[in-house]
């Protein structure tokens, strides 16, 4: 494995002048997970050893850090790239001696490994939980500014499986839903306009540190989970309801999906400034409102736009 000396930690500028693997080295030698592999060594017990779970993990991580969405095409690159399967603990000798069948796991290997990361998410959860603590300890500032937001991840799969089906091939998610954003403008007439987007699969939750683009809580949920319920919870999660890292919070912009007086009361209750833009809640479409019997002409964010003098 490559040695990588006296580097900086977190100077993004050295990191970026690294190569691919090394930048991957980083990130693997960054993460306590001896605890993790050891569990599910032990799950594992006596059965079959083609492919090693602390290999498979070593793909999983790869197989995310170099943002490939799909197995398939992580296999590919995995299957012309010698040096990333060796970083990554596939030793070409077991296959060319025939002590491994495959050069690198067929995707069955793959799907059985994610299936028992899945039965063990509590860990996988505690590991995000330690690494966001200590970059809370190392880095000063870090969250002062957060930001929160929700994606949608849509599904491969179609539907939700038949109403009666019990047993799938693993290509449907029967926790998937529906959800529909809706988009509100106006055209080039002057007329209000709604355009709906539909969505099948999930809902990413995030909140992130600013400065540094690193995640510190997040959820995923169906896709119709109500974004704003989401966002407290995410604000009441081991990682900030300590009273240290809560308060290293300052300021927390939101986009006005968010915008609720519960919402607000509930961010500056937690001593954190919500920046939140306001929604346009005028179902008549207008544009402007005047103010009782007065000069005063304001918008849906109640700002004044035009105050007479007075005769």
């Amino acid at each position: 494995m490559a040695i990588i000396p006296q580097i900086t930690l977190f100077d993004i500028e050295e990191i970026e002048i690294l190569g691919d693997l090394e930048r991957f080295q980083l990130a693997f030698d960054g993460i306590d997970d001896e605890g993790l592999m050891r569990d599910l060594e032990k799950k594992r017990g006596k059965g079959r050893d083609d492919y090693p779970i602390r290999v498979m993990w070593n793909l999983a991580l790869a197989m995310k850090i170099f943002e490939h969405p799909r197995v398939d095409s992580f296999r590919r690159e995995l299957s012309r790239n010698s040096q990333l399967r060796k970083i990554c603990g596939l030793n070409d000798s077991d296959y060319q001696c025939g002590k491994r069948k495959h050069l690198v796991p067929p995707p069955r290997v793959f799907s059985g490994f994610f299936r028992s990361l899945s039965e063990i998410q509590g860990e996988l959860d505690k590991i995000f939980e330690d690494q966001v603590i200590q970059l809370f300890d190392l880095l000063p500032g870090f969250g002062g500014t957060a930001a929160g937001d929700g994606k949608y991840l849509d599904s491969h799969a179609s539907s939700k499986p038949k109403e009666g089906q019990t047993e799938t091939d693993n290509r449907t998610e029967s926790d998937a839903e529906w959800s529909v954003k809706e988009y509100h403008y106006t055209d080039s007439k002057g007329k209000n306009k709604t355009k709906k987007e539909y969505h099948f699969g999930f809902k990413a939750h995030i909140i992130c540190d600013v400065e540094t683009e690193l995640p510190i809580a997040f959820s995923v949920t169906p896709a119709n989970a109500d974004g704003r319920k989401e966002m407290i919870k995410l604000l009441e999660s081991p990682i900030l309801s300590s009273g240290a890292r809560r308060k290293a919070v300052k300021h927390l912009p939101l986009d006005r999906g968010y915008d609720s007086t519960d919402m607000i009361k509930f961010i500056k209750g937690a001593g954190t400034t919500p920046l939140i833009d306001i929604r346009n809640c005028w179902k008549d479409g207008e544009e402007t409102k005047q103010y009782k019997d007065t000069n005063m002409v304001y918008n849906y964010k109640r700002r004044c736009i035009l105050c007479g003098l007075g005769q």
